[in-house]
């Protein structure tokens, strides 16, 4: 007999989705760096941000308030909620970008032209090492476990004895901000539309898919540049349409105060299962 209660079940069943919808966001931090302190201090952030702008009147909510809804004591709230610099608040790197900036920004691990050395990994009498620098900033962690998240993160460049801090890896980023950017865009208004979906039952957003799991790799691929196909149509109908639209508001004086993004996306991986 199963004693859970409907609310326990429905909690679990809650819990269970935020797993599968993080685990590749947890994917992405893992990949450049991002560690579990750094993504707590975020959750946070995120929590404060959605009580502030979804459950709580216009004129804001005190620290009290704040933290009933969260569950973050009132001092937590007080940090997350203050306009105080950036720099006042708790440090939060992981050790490979501890290391990268210390390299990138002390005179010691640069030469004379400013730029970061190029270090042996190993101590030697006269010349600081790779080994050093790490020693500089962390004794809990081995250097060559750190030179091996560093490689990993291509924020270093290996010849040898030799470790070179590569010009760009972790640090770069033009091309990586403008695709953070569409991520942030993209995800979070579509994400919304599913959650709105959900917390609000009058709400009726447009939020469908399509799944199979019985393609080869080839067919997967021609339904993908199928949908790229039909994405250009989309997109040039809801553009000129909105175009049109925003120029018969303005013509007639309306309150254009809406915002919408029209999304359409598509993946496709082999099965984890036999």
């Amino acid at each position: 007999m199963n004693s859970e209660s409907p609310e326990n079940s429905r909690s679990n069943k809650l819990l269970d989705t935020l797993v599968r919808v993080l685990v590749p966001v947890a994917r992405l931090m893992i990949a450049k760096g991002v560690t579990f302190q750094m993504a707590s201090e975020v959750l946070k952030r995120a929590y404060v941000r959605a009580a502030n702008e979804h459950f709580v009147e216009e004129d804001g909510a005190s620290g009290t308030k704040l933290s009933l809804l969260t569950g973050l004591n009132r001092k937590e709230i007080r940090r997350l909620t203050s306009d105080e610099p950036e720099k006042a608040r708790p440090p939060m790197a992981s050790y490979a970008t501890a290391v990268a900036a210390m390299w990138r920004t002390n005179r010691r691990w640069r030469d004379r032209e400013g730029n970061p050395k190029t270090l042996p990994r190993r101590a030697t009498d006269k010349v600081r090492s790779f080994d050093d620098l790490v020693r500089s900033v962390t004794t809990d962690h081995r250097a060559a476990a750190v030179l091996d998240e560093m490689t990993r993160l291509r924020i270093v460049d290996i010849d040898g004895e030799m470790v070179r801090l590569t010009p760009s890896g972790f640090f770069s980023a033009t091309e990586l901000e403008d695709k953070l950017a569409r991520l942030s865009e993209n995800i979070e208004d579509h994400l919304a539309a599913a959650v709105t979906n959900i917390v609000e039952p009058s709400a009726n957003f447009l939020e469908q898919s399509v799944f199979s799991d019985e393609l080869s790799e080839s067919s997967a691929a021609t339904l993908h540049t199928l949908m790229r196909e039909e994405w250009k149509r989309t997109f040039n109908t809801v553009l000129e349409k909105a175009i049109a639209l925003e120029s018969d508001d303005a013509k007639h004086s309306r309150v254009a105060k809406t915002r919408m993004r029209v999304g359409m996306y598509f993946y496709a991986e082999n099965s984890k299962e036999e």
